[in-house]
């Protein structure tokens, strides 16, 4: 017997997220619950992957996460805002949050951050970014931001994991993944 979904309702909303519960029978016959969130408008969201082009170097960002009660370390992200297209919310975002511009490189598809969590989906959107950020910037952070800008050569890549690490700090999969897949290649 396939999985089936026989309902669904929505348990909480607010601007942003809409809380949801879907019924669906299993494939024993059982009737099942599951909770999950969404995005408000099912708007998309994107990570920007930063590199400079003259030293290589990764731009990431320390962000309070109120979730976390913390910082995360991460990639430069977020909502792509109505009639915009992935690569424009890029360099937005980059911008916005770290100072930086730079070019489009790759636009991935709509991938899933957490399917058993959110139907949220995301492009993973690399850039070739300027090695300075701009002295002036037309748009920051947002007010309930607070963020950080840290620029990583490769050759630092295993040790800053280490430090995060040795710290206590929270990473992002997508950017521990992308961080280690660099260290693997350069060891080989």
């Amino acid at each position: 017997m396939a999985l089936e979904i026989i309902g669904e309702r929505v348990t909480h909303e607010d601007s942003f997220l809409v809380m949801k519960e879907r019924s669906f029978i299993d494939r024993s016959g059982l009737t099942r619950k599951w909770s999950y969130v969404s995005r408000r408008n099912d708007r998309g969201a994107v990570v920007v992957v930063p590199t400079t082009r003259e030293s290589g170097s990764l731009i990431v960002i320390r962000q309070f996460r109120v979730p976390f009660g913390g910082a995360l370390i991460e990639f430069p992200a977020g909502l792509i805002d109505d009639g915009e297209a992935p690569d424009q919310a890029a360099l937005r975002e980059l911008e916005e949050e770290t100072g930086y511009r730079g070019r489009i490189v790759t636009v991935g598809p709509a991938v899933s951050t957490s399917a058993g969590l959110t139907t949220e989906l995301v492009h993973v959107v690399y850039v070739e970014a300027d090695e300075v950020p701009q002295a002036e910037r037309e748009n920051g952070p947002e007010s309930s931001e607070d963020i950080e800008v840290m620029k990583i050569a490769r050759a630092e890549f295993s040790d800053s994991l280490r430090r995060w690490n040795a710290a206590g700090d929270i990473l992002d999969i997508k950017l521990y993944l992308h961080m280690q897949s660099i260290v693997a290649h350069l060891r080989a």
